[in-house]
C-alpha cells in the first residue's frame, strides 16, 4: 500500500545544497609503498652498520712473540732440583760424646780433614794398656828365648857325652823333652806378643776413630751436631739418616735432576744439550747436557728422572734450588744463550703481494691493515722478525688471497 503523499516541507528540504567538502581516501597501494620503502632504508642502515660483522670471515689470529734463541731451539721443558751427585752424613765409626767440632754450615774441607773429635780418655787408656801388655809379652818372649838358648846347650852337651858312652838313653831323652819345652814357650810367647800388638793395633784405630775425618772434599751443608751431645757412630750415618757430625756434598758434582714424562723421554739422549735457569737467578741461564736418563720410570708420577750436568761454572749453586730444564735441539754458545729475546711470528702469517711479503694486523675496530716486514732466520718453528709490526700485536694466520686492509674479520676460538 502506498504512504501518503510528501508535503512542500519534504519536497524544499531535498533540494537543499550541501556545503561540506568530499572527503576522499589514498589509493590502496601508497600505504604497503611506503612501508617496503621504510623497510628497504632500514635494511640499508643496517648492512652498512653490521653487515660487515654479521658476515665478516673467520680466521686464525696468532701474536708476534719475543723469542730468546734457546725457546727458538727448544725440545722439551722439565723442572727439577739441583741434587749433589757426591754427599753424605759424616758419622764416627763408634759412639762417643763429642769434644770438639770444628766445621759450621759452609765450611769447605778437604779430604781426610778433622771435622770433629769424640771424647777418647778411654781409649787412651786403652792404647796404653796394650803397649804394656806388648812390653810384657816381649819380655816374656826374650825369658823364653833364654830357656831355649840354655836347654840347647844342654841338648848339645848331652850329645857329646852320648857319643863318649858316658851317659844313660835317659839323660838323652830329658834334654830333649827340655829343648822341645824351650821351643815351644819360645812360640807361645811370640805369639803372646803377636796378641798383644794386635790388642795396640786395635785400640789405636778406636782412638784414631774418635778423629772425626771429611771422606772426601767439599761443603758443609748442614752441622748436625755440637760439643757435648751424645752421636751413636755409624748407626745414625747415611744420606736419609739426620744423624751424624755433619751433612757434606760435593759442590763439584752438582747437577739437576728434572722429572720428564715417560712419552717424552724418547726425545732426549745423552749428550743433548739443555738450558739450565734457577729460581734463584731467574735472569741467568746457565748450559747444561743430559749425563744420565735413570733407567728407572716412577708409576706414581709416569716420569724418568733425567740429570743434567752443568757446563758452565756453578759458582753460588746451591743443592734443592729449583731449576727449570730447557732441552735443546742444538747446541748454543755462550753469546746466543744470552742474547736479548727478538720478534719472532708463525711462519703461515707472512704472505707475499708483489714483490713484497706483508702480514694482516688486527686493528682495534676488528679490521685488518697490511704491513710490509723483513724476515730473518728461523727460530726453531717460528721466524725471526727484523722489520714489522712490534710484539704483542695479533696478525691473521693463512690470510686469504682475496683479503684487503679495511676487511673486517672474526677471530676463530
Amino acid at each position: 500500500m502506498a504512504g501518503p503523499p510528501p508535503t512542500l516541507a519534504d519536497e524544499l528540504k531535498s533540494l537543499r545544497i550541501d556545503r561540506e567538502p568530499v572527503r576522499r581516501g589514498l589509493p590502496g597501494w601508497v600505504t604497503p609503498a611506503i612501508i617496503v620503502a621504510a623497510l628497504v632504508v632500514l635494511a640499508l642502515f643496517g648492512w652498512r652498520a653490521f653487515g660487515d660483522r654479521l658476515f665478516a670471515p673467520q680466521l686464525d689470529v696468532s701474536t708476534v712473540s719475543l723469542v730468546t734463541p734457546t725457546q727458538g731451539a727448544q725440545i722439551l721443558v722439565a723442572t727439577g732440583y739441583v741434587v749433589p751427585q757426591r754427599k753424605a752424613n759424616v758419622s764416627p765409626r763408634i759412639g762417643g760424646r763429642v769434644a770438639k767440632i770444628f766445621v759450621d754450615d759452609g765450611t769447605t774441607v778437604k779430604t781426610g780433614q778433622v771435622i770433629a773429635v769424640l771424647e777418647d780418655a778411654d781409649y787412651r787408656a786403652q792404647l796404653l794398656q796394650a803397649d804394656a801388655d806388648v812390653k810384657s809379652a816381649q819380655a816374656r818372649e826374650q825369658r823364653a828365648a833364654v830357656d831355649q838358648k840354655d836347654s840347647q846347650r844342654s841338648y848339645d852337651r848331652e850329645q857329646i857325652v852320648q857319643q863318649k858312652g858316658v851317659s844313660t838313653p835317659a839323660a838323652m831323652d830329658t834334654a830333649i823333652a827340655r829343648l822341645d819345652s824351650a821351643k815351644a814357650a819360645v812360640a807361645a810367647a811370640h805369639a803372646d806378643t803377636a796378641a798383644a800388638r794386635a790388642r795396640v793395633a786395635v785400640a789405636q784405630v778406636n782412638l784414631d776413630n774418635c778423629y772425626v775425618r771429611a771422606p772426601f772434599s767439599g761443603r758443609i751443608t748442614q752441622k748436625l751436631t755440637d760439643i757435648g751431645e751424645v752421636v751413636f757412630g755409624f748407626t745414625s750415618a747415611g744420606n736419609s739418616g739426620s744423624g751424624g757430625i755433619a751433612s757434606l756434598a760435593d759442590f763439584t758434582t752438582l747437577q739437576v735432576e728434572a722429572d720428564v714424562s715417560e712419552s717424552q723421554v724418547a726425545k732426549l739422549k745423552l749428550g743433548t744439550p739443555a738450558d739450565i735457569v734457577l729460581d734463584a737467578f731467574p735472569d741467568k741461564h746457565f748450559r747444561g747436557k743430559v749425563a744420565e736418563v735413570r733407567p728407572k720410570v716412577d708409576r706414581a708420577k709416569a716420569t724418568v728422572t733425567v740429570k743434567v750436568a752443568f757446563v758452565d761454572d756453578t759458582t753460588d749453586v746451591l743443592p734443592d734450588m729449583g731449576a727449570k730444564v730447557t732441552f735443546l735441539a742444538k747446541e748454543l754458545d755462550e753469546a746466543a744463550q744470552k742474547a736479548a729475546p727478538t720478534p719472532a711470528l708463525q711462519p703461515d702469517t707472512v704472505v707475499e703481494r708483489g714483490d713484497r711479503k706483508i702480514v694482516f694486523t688486527v686493528q682495534p675496530d676488528g679490521t685488518v691493515r697490511s704491513v710490509p716486514v723483513v724476515i730473518g732466520p728461523a727460530l726453531g718453528s717460528l721466524l725471526s722478525l727484523r722489520q714489522g709490526p712490534p710484539a704483542g700485536t695479533r696478525i691473521v694466520r693463512n690470510p686469504p688471497a682475496d683479503l684487503r686492509d679495511g676487511t673486517r674479520i672474526k677471530e676463530k676460538e
